[in-house]
This record gives C-alpha cells, structure tokens and sequence, in this order.
C-alpha cells in the first residue's frame, strides 16, 4: 500500500501526525479493464484494413521485350468516368462513362470480371485517380477491384 505521512508528531505543538494509506487496487483494476479493451480493440482494426502500396512518381522502366502473359492494368477514375488499360490500351469496354446517378460500378465489376477470366494468374491493378474524385468513389473502386479477385491493389495520383 502506498502511504503519506507528514513531519511531526502530537509532542510538536500540538499538530496530529498525518499518515494516510491510498488504495491503488481499484486503480490496477481499471488499468486491467482499459489493458484489455485496447487489445480488443486491435483486433477490429486488422480486420478492416485494405492492404494497397503507393505507385511510384517515376517513369517506369519499359523492357524492349514484354512477355505476351503480362499484364499492366490501369483503372483511372476522372469527373467524366472510369477508364480501364490494360498495356497502355484500352480495354474493350474500358470506357465507362459518369451518369446522374454516378460511377458504374456494377459494370467496371464485369470488366475486370473478363480480366480476371483471360489472366486468371494476374493479382495487381493500378488505381489511378483525380483531385477533384471522391474518397468515397475511391473506395467503392477498391472494393470492386477486390470483389474481381485483385487483391494487389496500388495507387497513383497521376493521370
């Protein structure tokens, strides 16, 4: 038990000795319940993590040889629409353009869908997007990329 005492005693003038004991077991007991909370607490945090690696500001290399089983997918999302490359061409049915009621997510799911089902090996897509697109648009492309079975999912700012 932790105590506080303080000089002097009855003989001195008069003054009572001070000498208070403190109980720190309720206070270990909520530092247990708060230790434990937190490692809870981290479990959910690892459960809702999207797994995505920067692109890279430089140019890339480009070999003269480029094996025919190679694939560089691009998903760019501007104001107008979504527009899906594949090897630095577009991709038939890549150009999706924004309506009314916004992106169409339903129908860049397809695409990448007959992507997936020419290079079923293939397991990376690049996003690519606009300032001015919304996080939330971002994520819902995310979300299809890995719904399509692309779980290597990295991102670049620039169009």
């Amino acid at each position: 038990m932790a105590s506080v005492s303080a000089p002097g005693g009855r003989s001195s003038g008069g003054k009572k000795l001070l000498n208070v004991d403190l109980n720190l077991v309720p206070f270990i007991d909520l530092l247990t319940c708060l230790i434990c909370f937190l490692l809870m607490a981290a479990v959910w945090i690892q459960l809702g993590k999207i797994s995505i690696k920067p692109g890279g500001t430089s140019p890339a290399v480009t070999s003269p040889e480029v094996p025919l089983d190679s694939l560089d997918l691009v998903v760019s999302l501007s104001a107008q629409g979504i527009l899906v490359h594949a090897n630095g061409q577009m991709v038939s049915g890549g150009d999706i353009l924004k309506n009314d009621s916004g992106y169409d997510f339903a129908k860049l799911g397809k695409t990448l869908a007959e992507i997936k089902g020419a290079f079923p090996d293939k397991n990376s897509v690049v996003v690519m997007s606009e300032d001015d697109v919304q996080y939330q648009d971002l994520i819902n492309t995310f979300d299809v990329c890995l719904a399509s079975s692309f779980p290597d999912i990295s991102v670049s700012s620039t169009i």
